[in-house]
């Protein structure tokens, strides 16, 4: 009996933090944005490229993780390769849903917090990067040490259209909302790619993004919930990508973390 007891203890204990938790409304695309872009080392024949590839993404909102999100999209870019420095600049569009599920929608006080939903959205948005690499002295590795990266994006459809609804009105009060949907991330990466010793048309890379959003932190409203403390401090976030080239065929994993948690699969070709 007193192990129920306890359990039961527990249990409550839980339901009472998931309860002062906050749900997010965030813009879809955060964490997604930042994708890889691709161009040519610095030892390769062709210096300049088109990559173009599609994309399978997800994220979740921050704390409870609540609303999620799934999108597809599409990319391409330029990328060019000088001696010592390289640039790439881009587009990208994307459709998807965001989802917000209750595990138990009837102990939910509809004053307190935001209704389920399942709403369509789409976006686009423009990318560029501009950097500075080493090349090894055979010839198989670059060294990007240093690459001043940008992504603006524009979101819109039924999502973007209910933030806008519930910033501007009452907000549920363990709700906090953003309506934003143009969206400037930037910021610095590091990266190192190489290519195989005896066959150049396979190559790796590593990239890792550190920035942020201009002004997201300051974008949002919160509702008068038991969450006060709760509350966006900072704008920053970081993105991880691996590339793999083989041939003209690529593939690439990217994680990230720009308030939302999202990663991101993508597969593509070079023209």
């Amino acid at each position: 009996m007193k192990n129920k007891i306890n359990a039961l203890a527990f249990l409550a204990f839980l339901a009472t933090l998931c309860c002062s938790c906050r749900t997010y409304l965030t813009p879809a695309i955060l964490g997604n944005n930042m994708g890889y872009l691709a161009r040519p080392m610095e030892a390769d024949s062709i210096k300049s490229f088109t990559h173009i590839s599609a994309s399978y993404a997800g994220a979740a909102s921050p704390d409870n993780g609540r609303v999620t999100f799934e999108l597809g999209m599409l990319n391409i870019n330029r990328g060019h390769t000088f001696k010592g420095f390289n640039i790439a600049y881009g587009a990208f569009a994307y459709l998807g849903k965001a989802n917000n599920e209750y595990f138990d929608s009837s102990a939910i006080n509809p004053l307190e917090d935001a209704p389920e939903f399942n709403k369509n959205l789409y976006g686009f948005g423009l990318r560029s990067s501009i950097g500075f690499h080493n090349m090894s002295s055979n010839g198989n590795t670059d060294f990007r040490f240093i690459n001043w990266e940008n992504a603006i994006s524009n979101e819109k459809g039924a999502y973007a259209d209910f933030r806008e609804q519930v910033y501007n009105s009452r907000i549920y009060d363990d709700v906090a909302v953003s309506s934003r949907r143009v969206l400037w991330t930037t910021g610095l990466s590091t990266e190192v790619i190489w290519r195989a010793r005896r066959n150049h048309d396979i190559k790796h890379a590593f990239r890792f993004f550190v920035g942020g959003t201009l002004g997201l932190g300051d974008s949002f409203k919160y509702g008068k919930g038991r969450a006060t403390n709760e509350k966006v401090k900072s704008s920053a976030g970081w993105s991880f990508s691996y590339f793999l080239y083989v041939k003209k065929f690529t593939l690439s994993l990217e994680a990230g973390n720009n308030l939302n948690l999202a990663n991101k699969i993508s597969l593509g070709y070079t023209l």
